[in-house]
């Protein structure tokens, strides 16, 4: 490639396998330097990319994920394989290469779970585009924009195959009961 050339944004974010917001978020924090134009677009030097790419992903550019699944009770752990199992076919049938599958039987108000700590070793040491969730909440019952947020620093996109659509105080009133079982169930 012709290092002085430039590109677009979508085509950068194609390359390294990382979503467009994602690499608006490295300009902000000064990770990958970018061109604006006079319509305010990015444009990324050739050199600049190369600069921040991989070595293993100049040779591939698959769609790698992880998956993961969390269940609350014993009696919701029956329904684990199969709610596996739809996020397999969900993956492979959306491109994706399936590294690793993560599930663990355990509340979501408790970040220190075997399962999620393993998963966020997993994608700090190894290059993973994407994190396949069922619903928002399977990470963790409250703080999935901390999540996400950090996820996307590593250039790991969150991707949650279920999202029904509802309003702030619905969201609002989820995390209040998702509190009070918290708290209810440490008595």
């Amino acid at each position: 490639m012709n290092s002085k050339r430039l590109l677009k944004i979508g085509d950068v974010a194609g390359l390294l396998g990382v979503t467009p917001q994602t690499l608006r978020n490295w300009t902000n924090r000064g990770y990958i330097n970018t061109i604006i134009g006079k319509g305010g677009h990015r444009r990324f030097m050739v050199s600049e990319v190369e600069r921040i790419m991989e070595p293993k992903q100049r040779d591939t550019q698959s769609k790698n994920c992880l998956l993961y699944r969390r269940v609350s009770t014993s009696v919701q752990k029956e329904n684990l394989k199969h709610q596996i199992e739809r996020l397999q076919v969900f993956a492979i049938s959306n491109g994706f290469t399936i590294d690793s599958v993560y599930k663990e039987n355990a509340s979501g108000m408790n970040f220190k779970r075997r399962g999620l700590l393993k998963l966020l070793d997993y994608f700090q040491q190894h290059r993973v585009n994407t994190v396949i969730i069922e619903e928002k909440d399977m990470l963790a019952r409250l703080g999935e924009d901390l999540l996400k947020e950090f996820l996307s620093s590593y250039g790991t996109e969150l991707l949650i195959v279920n999202t029904a659509d509802s309003d702030y105080s619905q969201e609002i009133i989820d995390d209040m009961i998702a509190i009070i079982i918290n708290f209810s169930s440490r008595l």
